[in-house]
């Protein structure tokens, strides 16, 4: 089973998701990636992360070209607004998902307040993504057995 999270920067969201996803089942193969990703991954991600006990270190933010010649089960875009809005470049995939997560620096004070948006945005995606392996992924998973 073969998922890929796909963001604008790939530093906060999808990382979360992919990380988050990953200590479920070490045995999926989970990639993410952003369509203009930055160099690094966001400092507040990786503390509010390991606050639930989750590394994002060594993580690398990736460019989703890196990922071309891969066929996903599923695609699931992380970010504000709709699937639309993200411009989402051709990704070679059986099932897309959107997730509509805010980005947890806009309109943000400083970086307390960013800390705790981030913190309420990594328990939203924590939510989805039970849902989604609880639910979805071991169902699929179990079938194919």
């Amino acid at each position: 089973m073969k998922i890929f999270f796909l963001s604008n920067q790939n530093s906060c969201r999808s990382q979360m998701a992919e990380a988050i996803l990953r200590s479920y089942d070490k045995n999926l193969e989970i990639y993410s990636a952003g369509i203009d990703p930055v160099d690094h991954v966001s400092p507040v991600a990786i503390q509010v992360m390991a606050e639930i006990g989750i590394s994002l270190n060594p993580q690398v933010p990736q460019h989703y070209s890196k990922f071309d010649d891969i066929e996903f089960d599923y695609l699931i875009t992380v970010g504000d607004g709709t699937v639309e809005q993200l411009k989402v470049p051709p990704i070679k995939c059986k099932r897309k998902m959107h997730l509509g997560f805010h980005n947890p620096y806009k309109n943000a004070k400083n970086k307390e307040e960013i800390r705790q948006k981030c913190r309420e945005i990594r328990d939203e995606i924590k939510t989805e993504m039970d849902y989604f392996y609880h639910r979805i992924l071991k169902k699929q998973i179990e079938k194919s057995v």
